[in-house]
């Protein structure tokens, strides 16, 4: 089949990063990225798992975020 994957291959069971497309193994750090939802922007399609160093431009955001939503105008 055209897209068919190799059983032996090693990441058919483990999660992708969502960032990088590559396996997250047991012994990788992780971090969760849950962005709030907001119909516009679509952020929340960024949410999921994420390898830590590949999510911390995402935790940034959130980060900038939260800040903003706290400041009063």
């Amino acid at each position: 089949m055209f897209l068919e994957l190799n059983s032996d291959r090693y990441w058919d069971d483990a999660p992708a990063c969502k960032s990088c497309k590559r396996p997250i193994l047991s012994e990788h750090p992780t971090e969760q990225v849950q962005l709030p939802f907001d119909g516009e922007h679509k952020l929340h399609e960024l949410n999921g798992l994420y390898h830590s160093e590949c999510a911390r431009p995402y935790l940034s955001i959130m980060r900038a975020m939260d800040m903003l939503s706290r400041r009063p105008f």
